[in-house]
């Protein structure tokens, strides 16, 4: 009867595991419950699950319970995901047992590799002094393939969403995404009575430089200028690509002069960048930009964006190469 009881009450467990992870919005949400659920299936043991990074890049935990997760390890320190199936060390002094499982104090190791959809995504690990028992290793394998159908499903909506809001070239946030942004901070800085910089930004002469290198040498250009303003950013801005060769960065809480400041900084390392393409030099590049403030240069998010184009123009019809601070 004990027996009974505890097979229904992990199916249960099993269950809402599934049910959960599939109500999860976010991979944070999905890890958290792992997290909670571990500890119910596999009572007495420690567990972690490990995701696949970059190719050949360490696993990283993920979600763990019972204890400290080993540490980071490459993809062929595991058993499991160089043969594609569970493995589990029952005598750990044995040349079997993982390289990521430490041999001293001796456990009892699974690795049961998590895949879905054609993809690797990582793997589920338990450790215990006890051992598992065989009706524990496949609850441990039917509770990989929940968590590695979910974590596929998660992973492939937010690959949808992000294509939705990025710009495929240069990974900043695109137009659309640009302007639920701005409203947001504009409500967010009227709420705190803070202010907010705006700076508009365009490769000065861009159109000759396609036409003297080529289209694809631009896109490096447009790539690289991407990467100096997502640095930029610094996890708080907002940095968008706005069309063509124009770009915009957002910064909260940024006064007039740490706006201009911050511009100046783009412009300069702008043009420090060694531009390549097809072994060839490109040259130096040069930007103007624009530069406005919430409240003071406009009082909604479309007033603001306006005038720091109004600044861009002035910008470029003064020269470019150089930063415009609204008046």
């Amino acid at each position: 009867v004990a027996v009974t009881r505890s097979c229904h009450t992990s199916i249960a467990d099993l269950n809402e595991l599934s049910d959960l992870l599939q109500a999860a919005r976010t991979l944070e949400e999905a890890f958290a419950v792992i997290g909670r659920a571990g500890d119910r299936l596999f009572p007495g043991s420690a567990g972690a699950l490990f995701l696949v990074g970059e190719p050949n890049a360490p696993l990283e935990a993920a979600a763990s319970w019972g204890g400290p997760p080993p540490g980071v390890f490459l993809p062929d320190a595991c058993w499991a995901l160089r043969r594609g199936r569970p493995h589990y060390a029952e005598r750990p002094a044995a040349g079997a047992r993982c390289d990521h499982v430490p041999a001293a104090p001796p456990v009892r190791t699974l690795c049961v590799p998590l895949a879905a959809l054609g993809e690797t995504l990582g793997v589920l690990h338990l450790a215990s002094v006890d051992g598992l028992a065989e009706d524990q290793r496949r609850l441990a394998a039917t509770a990989a393939e929940s968590v590695a159908l979910a974590l596929a499903n998660l992973r492939a909506r937010e690959r949808l969403r992000q294509q939705s809001v990025r710009d495929g070239l240069t990974g900043l946030f695109n137009r659309r995404y640009l302007e639920e942004a701005l409203d947001r901070e504009v409500r967010r800085a009227t709420t705190a009575r803070s202010t907010l910089g705006v700076l508009m930004i365009d490769v000065d002469h861009f159109t000759q430089f396609n036409d003297r290198f080529s289209h694809a040498a631009g896109d490096v250009v447009l790539k690289e200028i991407g990467r100096l303003l997502r640095e930029s950013a610094d996890g708080t801005g907002v940095a968008c690509r706005y069309g063509g060769e124009e770009l915009v960065l957002v910064l909260p809480d940024a006064k007039a002069e740490d706006s201009r400041d911050a511009a100046e900084r783009i412009r300069e390392e702008a043009k420090r960048l060694a531009l390549r393409h097809d072994g060839r030099d490109l040259g130096t590049v040069t930007l103007s930009i624009g530069v406005s403030v919430f409240p003071v240069h406009g009082a909604t998010a479309e007033a603001v964006l306006k005038t720091a184009d109004a600044a861009l123009y002035r910008a470029k019809r003064e020269g470019r190469d150089r930063v415009v601070l609204v008046e």
